[in-house]
């Protein structure tokens, strides 16, 4: 029996031993799981730039926490007010890895995308034409589509970097097809930045800032868009709760002015 234990215990033991071994190594070799999800930056569109849709409840400052943009940088890109105010489902930018490339063709192409620049050339040599356009961009997508027409009142500024050029002008409305957009003629080779102010009642879908390269011989073509704003949930909300308290003191004067008109007259009887 003496001898059995000897055997048995020694056993037991290095089974135990072993087993320890295992669970400590399983310990150390496994990785729990992530319990919060990571935000992974937009892929960049065709044009370099990164569009973030914009979700319920959110506000610049949770998109600037996620994306490390600023609000700054929120409320410039895209023309929002100073208060930031966003829509559900709409695209805003965050910015842009490389301004579009012009591409050389042989004459202005019908069926550009939008946000390109198609340059062609013009007969004047030493000089480019530059036009503007500021489309109403019914779908938000920032690319101008079939149906989206040019929008009036957009304010263009065309400056070049050695402040030698400095340009102004109001984009026209109507329909692409019969009607020319805002066009600068006789402009010098150089290196530009074209802006243009939104009008009232709309927000950019686009970036409102856009360096220019200008080559002599060359026209460019640079799309701009906006889209009708849209007061939000809350603006709405607080503008009726505005209202609500002068309605109450019109009628608090109103009924003090009958009060006071029956008690006049229930007095001119009694005399």
């Amino acid at each position: 029996m003496n001898s059995l234990k000897k055997i048995l215990v020694p056993l037991l033991v290095i089974a135990l031993a072993l087993a320890s071994a295992i669970l400590l190594w399983s310990a150390a070799n496994s990785q729990p799981a992530s319990a919060q999800a990571v935000y992974q930056t937009p892929t960049p569109d065709a044009e370099g730039r990164i569009y973030y849709i914009v979700e319920e409840g959110d506000t610049c400052t949770r998109i600037f926490l996620l994306t490390n943009v600023s609000i700054d940088d929120i409320i410039r890109l895209n023309g929002l007010t100073e208060d930031c105010s966003l829509i559900t489902g709409t695209k805003i930018l965050l910015g842009t890895v490389a301004a579009p490339a012009l591409t050389q063709t042989a004459m202005p192409s019908p069926t550009i995308a939008p946000d390109k620049i198609t340059p062609t050339p013009t007969p004047e040599p030493g000089f480019a034409k530059v036009c503007i356009v500021l489309f109403n961009d019914l779908d938000g997508t920032g690319m101008r589509t079939e149906g989206e027409t040019y929008l009036y009142g957009g304010v263009v500024s065309i400056n070049d970097r050695l402040g030698q050029v400095s340009l102004t002008g109001t984009t026209v409305a109507g329909n692409p097809d019969e009607v020319d957009p805002l066009c600068f003629e006789n402009i010098p080779e150089g290196s530009y930045n074209i802006t243009v102010a939104i009008p009232d009642g709309f927000n950019a879908t686009t970036i409102t800032n856009y360096p220019l390269e200008v080559k002599a011989g060359e026209q460019a073509t640079i799309d701009f868009g906006a889209q009708v704003a849209t007061a939000a949930p809350g603006e709405q909300a607080a503008a009726a709760s505005g209202r609500s308290p002068i309605l109450g003191i019109v009628g608090a004067v109103v009924l003090a002015a009958g009060i006071g008109l029956g008690f006049v007259m229930w007095r001119q009887r009694k005399v």
